[in-house]
């Protein structure tokens, strides 16, 4: 580079040399073509040299990382964020985000379903725009649209070739399905596949609950604000009307120019128009959405504001390689949670609870983990309130097949239409499992109700022996009225390095 530039002031002196007022006539009709270039700014890409330099620099490192072998030392998070339409669930991927960024990678799938030939148009359209979306909002991510039949065999075409070379996701993230009780249980049924698929692929797997919901996209105008995004550099406001009146939910959304009135709060808010307005009446005021929906919205950004000085409280009920302890310790080296301070709570015996505590704080020492406090939890098999139960036996009642009252044959007939049935024996037989949860739930309430995250082991169903209802039953029973909850099941792969 040096060189080029020696050579350069050379060439200028040489030409002055040799004819200065041509030399001086050619710097006067350059310089008159960049002021011209510069006032004019045409809508243009040039290209450079330098995009061109970044792409070759950036295919020589991946395929140098390809001879890297897989070590501790070297392990990072990276996450394929089931998010569909990323300004969906921006409290999902903001929350990922938080512990990806600058350390590991973060693909954002979304899987289109219906009409192949339509699908492609999406797939096309929606790769620039949602990818733009993201860089908008300073994630550090890449956006991956597929096209599948259904949502397992897109997933699984995600989590098979999503990445490139040692740059491939190693966890799979999505949201809790809150409506999994009134919902198609065989969704329910797909669902619970796409943990075990996830699994079956060494993937570890976290599955994140918000009280109030993931989902804002019936509150948004999604396909309005990306198009006005597009089409003008100043931002358009996007009215979202929702209409409670009706038995079913309708959302529009309108474009306003301009020059419309709107609040000084949404002026100086460069992130306005990624969040939609309330519904205004005539005379201009802002009418308040529904409640559930307004707490909603403000849950949806919860991680983007500095967390205060609270805990991220650990339950690390399972040894699944070290990933549970890893993320809390990654959010806490971030800006935002700085603040906050590590809690682990693990399970033990009563007669031994000195002995665990002094135990897990030289495991955390070893590990480099800065931590607050150690509870050690001697009553975590106690069996829990009859008024808990009563609540888990009325959520499963509707799921239960009830063999015993039926013939044989028509038991076995139901069984085999519809597997996601929770019969007698099955509810028998993992009784003391699902108490389990009920009561960890009722620790968590205790001890964890006013934590700012939680990060807990996920419980694992074994494949074919549990049926998807009773499973999210367990996930329903153990993380319900909680703040924001990470349920983490690694892969049993070591994510962290002992220091001796």
């Amino acid at each position: 580079m040096w060189v080029s530039l020696v050579g350069a002031i050379l060439c200028c002196i040489v030409m002055f040399v040799i004819n200065w007022w041509a030399a001086l006539l050619t710097y006067v009709i350059v310089l008159g073509l960049y002021i011209y270039v510069t006032y004019k700014k045409p809508d243009v890409n040039w290209g450079s040299s330098t995009q061109a330099l970044t792409y070759l620099n950036a295919l020589q490192h991946a395929v140098r990382l390809t001879g890297v072998e897989d070590h501790v030392k070297n392990f990072r998070p990276q996450c394929l964020v089931m998010s569909g339409a990323p300004n969906s669930r921006p409290a999902l991927l903001h929350l990922v985000h938080a512990f990806t960024k600058n350390v590991g990678l973060m693909i954002c799938g979304h899987i289109h379903m219906g009409p192949r030939r339509q699908a492609m148009k999406e797939l096309s359209t929606d790769l620039a725009r949602y990818q733009r979306w993201l860089i908008k909002n300073k994630m550090k991510a890449f956006y991956a649209p597929v096209h599948a039949e259904d949502l397992r065999d897109g997933a699984q075409y995600l989590m098979q070739a999503a990445g490139l070379g040692r740059m491939r996701p190693n966890i799979l993230v999505l949201g809790f399905k809150k409506d999994w009780p009134s919902a198609d249980m065989n969704d329910v049924e797909t669902y619970i596949n796409l943990l075990h698929d996830a699994f079956d692929i060494q993937y570890g797997v976290v599955v994140i609950r918000l009280r109030e919901g993931l989902d804002i996209s019936h509150l948004q105008g999604q396909e309005e604000l990306l198009s006005s995004q597009e089409k003008s550099p100043v931002s358009k406001d996007i009215i979202v009307n929702v209409d409670y009146s009706k038995k079913t939910e309708t959302v529009t959304s309108k474009s306003v120019s301009e020059k419309a009135p709107f609040h000084k709060e949404e002026e100086d808010d460069p992130k306005t128009p990624t969040q939609p307005l309330l519904k205004k009446d005539p005379k201009g005021q802002s009418a308040p959405l529904n409640l559930a929906d307004q707490k909603l919205l403000d849950a949806s950004s919860q991680f983007q504001k500095k967390q205060g000085k609270n805990y991220i409280d650990v339950w690390w009920l399972f040894d699944d390689g070290g990933l549970t302890l890893l993320i809390p310790y990654l959010l806490t080296t971030k800006k935002k949670w700085k603040d906050c301070k590590i809690r682990v709570f693990i399970g033990g015996k009563i007669n031994r609870i000195d002995h665990d505590r002094r135990a897990m704080a030289t495991l955390l020492s070893k590990f480099r983990i800065d931590f607050s406090d150690i509870m050690v939890l001697g009553d975590i098999n106690t069996k829990p309130k009859k008024e808990n139960i009563a609540a888990f036996e009325e959520m499963t009642e509707p799921f239960r097949l009830h063999e015993d009252d039926k013939e044989q044959d028509v038991a076995d007939r139901m069984k085999e239409e519809e597997p996601w049935r929770i019969t007698d024996n099955e509810l028998e037989l993992y009784k003391t499992k699902s108490h389990r949860q009920i009561r960890l739930n009722e620790l968590l309430k205790e001890h964890s109700g006013t934590a700012n995250l939680i990060v807990m082991s996920l419980p694992v169903a074994r494949k074919s022996a549990v049926s998807s209802a009773l499973y999210m039953a367990w996930i329903e029973a153990l993380s319900k009225d909680l703040p924001p909850i990470l349920l983490v099941r690694g892969n049993h792969q070591s994510v962290l390095t002992f220091y001796s």
